[in-house]
């Protein structure tokens, strides 16, 4: 069994473009190189099989990627990396107003254990709080977490 939690937020009203809320969650610390310089990511026609692809792009490249997959409604999947930290997230999207975001990489937990309860109070001040002192009006946050 494993502790899963996710936040699922609305960003319609800073844009309609989900690079836009990517690159904005760069300037908040949250990088999509991992400490490799890789990006995993999903790619163009992936048909939602979820088919993750782990490699060295340029910016230019991914940001096309993700440009020509909105435009064809096509599911975004970008992994992100808040600072040096080791902590990520999944940011999964196919429009701004409904962002779904996995807690799952290496998540901040209240008691330091894999199985403790998620740091919902780190996550609302590095995601939330951070992206709305930014000028990106969030209208609606979720958070879940559960036991799979």
């Amino acid at each position: 069994m494993a502790r899963e939690a996710i936040l699922e937020i609305n960003c319609g009203r800073y844009s309609e473009r989900i690079i836009d809320v990517i690159e904005l969650f760069g300037e908040l610390g949250w990088k999509y190189y991992d400490l490799e310089n890789n990006i995993e990511y999903l790619p163009l026609g992936d048909n939602d099989n979820f088919d993750w692809q782990k490699r060295v792009i340029s910016d230019s490249e991914l940001k096309e990627i993700i440009n020509n997959k909105q435009e064809k409604s096509e599911q975004i999947g970008l992994n992100l990396y808040y600072q040096n930290s080791g902590v990520g997230i999944t940011l999964l999207a196919k429009n701004t107003k409904e962002l779904v975001i996995g807690l799952s990489i290496n998540r901040r937990t209240v008691e330091n254990s894999r199985d403790s309860i998620t740091d919902v109070g780190w996550y609302f001040k590095h995601i939330i709080q951070a992206l709305n002192k930014k000028g990106c009006p969030i209208d609606n946050v979720k958070f879940e977490e559960y036991v799979d």
